[in-house]
């Protein structure tokens, strides 16, 4: 039940991305359509793997670690992102660095920013794809989702699940799978 749950807020966030995505798309220029058709490919292309995972996983502890030692950071970060939820790779990106420690637990764990809201985008998208799959949602994965990166999530849905749904706390404490 926990992991439906979870997967239809997966399933819900990719959906409100793209129609964000779409909406952003349609009212801006030509030069900034072309930046969002070349976001959608950049996270359309990017290849999941074990060892990009685990430096994720690192990641997401860190800046958890980060934000469970500074609440007035988190506090920030939290008001930051409802006033201004960016829909773009860039803009998030901006939102990141705005943050030093929390580069910095990027950079400990081996992630610029960069990569880590492309795969963030990228995990977000294809684990939406795989829950639609398993529920019968959909029959194939939409040219969205890279056949490789579906079968990655796949193989490691429990784990990516854990890593998005653990905090600080009992992410010490996960096992991976």
């Amino acid at each position: 039940m926990a992991n439906a749950k979870n997967a239809m807020g997966l399933a819900l966030a990719v959906f409100l991305l793209l129609g964000i995505g779409a909406t952003a798309a349609a009212v801006q220029d030509e030069k900034s359509s072309a930046q969002v058709e070349a976001e959608k490919n950049e996270v359309k292309n990017f290849v999941l793997t074990a060892y990009k995972l685990d430096k994720y996983a690192a990641a997401v502890k860190g800046i958890r670690k980060v934000q469970k030692d500074d609440p007035v950071l988190k506090k920030q970060m939290d008001d930051d992102n409802s006033r201004n939820p960016n829909n773009t790779i860039a803009g998030s990106v901006a939102t990141i660095e705005k943050y030093p420690p929390v580069v910095n637990a990027l950079k400990n764990a081996g992630l610029p920013p960069r990569d880590f809201v492309v795969m963030t985008y990228t995990l977000i998208n294809s684990a939406a794809a795989v829950q639609m799959k398993k529920s019968g949602a959909i029959k194939e994965y939409p040219e969205s989702v890279l056949p490789d990166n579906a079968s990655f999530v796949e193989k490691n849905y429990d784990r990516i699940g854990k890593i998005f749904n653990s905090t600080s706390d009992s992410s010490d404490n996960a096992p991976p799978k």
